[in-house]
């Protein structure tokens, strides 16, 4: 997967170390050297796990076409949830739940 935003920087979670595993396998996410080793790094910001409820607010675009989307979820045994809708300019939206029960809306190519 390529990632390229992320509109939230701190990811709620009931396990840290679960959705840091989430996050890093399931979009590819490289560590930002912090030594907690808890901390993702995506287009230069980091990314922080806190414990909290989950939320529905968080998108991801990725550069990803459609197909190959549906692919690597399906590799990584991640279900979409509902129906993709259609998004402006050749994208689409797709809605799925990590590891801690955010949802997360990925908008890719078409």
């Amino acid at each position: 997967m390529k990632p390229r935003k992320l509109n939230i920087k701190t990811i709620p979670a009931t396990d840290i170390n679960r959705a840091y595993r989430f996050w890093r396998d399931v979009f590819d996410l490289p560590q930002s050297g912090h030594q907690s080793g808890r901390h993702l790094t995506l287009d230069g910001e980091d990314i922080i796990f806190v414990v909290g409820e989950p939320t529905a607010n968080l998108e991801l675009l990725v550069r990803d076409h459609a197909d190959e989307l549906r692919k690597h979820l399906r590799n990584n045994f991640v279900d979409i949830i509902g129906t993709p809708a259609q998004r402006f300019g050749q994208k689409v939206a797709f809605k799925i739940k990590d590891s801690e029960n955010n949802i997360i809306t990925l908008e890719a190519n078409l």
